[in-house]
């Protein structure tokens, strides 16, 4: 049972969480700048980062988030932006998913 968690389980959690994330983040920035330019008063009205630059610090994340927990997404009339927001919300989740187990796998190994 180790071998094959080592072989296909680990492999498997890194790439979900490496690749995922990726992809993740490209989706959310494709997103937060559809938002950005068609339902700016979806996103929130102003982020507190540290060097006050959202974009580049990750903030477009959070404002696709923002968006989502605040329902402003639900407007967006164009099909294929209201599915590539939900395939990304999916994603989120399973990257987060893959992230969280990796990180268990390392704290509950057993020791020989």
């Amino acid at each position: 049972m180790r071998e094959l968690f080592l072989n296909y389980g680990m492999p498997f959690l890194v790439i979900g969480t490496l690749g995922g994330g990726m992809i993740y983040m490209l989706c959310s920035h494709a997103i937060y700048t559809y938002l950005k330019e068609n339902y700016s008063d979806a996103l929130p009205p102003r982020l507190e980062l540290f060097m006050h630059d959202p974009e580049a610090m990750g903030g477009f994340m959070h404002g696709v988030r923002y968006a989502a927990k605040s329902g402003g997404w639900k407007r967006i009339e164009s099909n294929t932006w209201r599915r590539l927001f939900i395939f990304n919300q999916g994603l989120g989740y399973f990257v987060g998913f893959c992230c969280v187990a990796l990180c268990a796998a390392f704290i509950f190994w057993p020791s020989k």
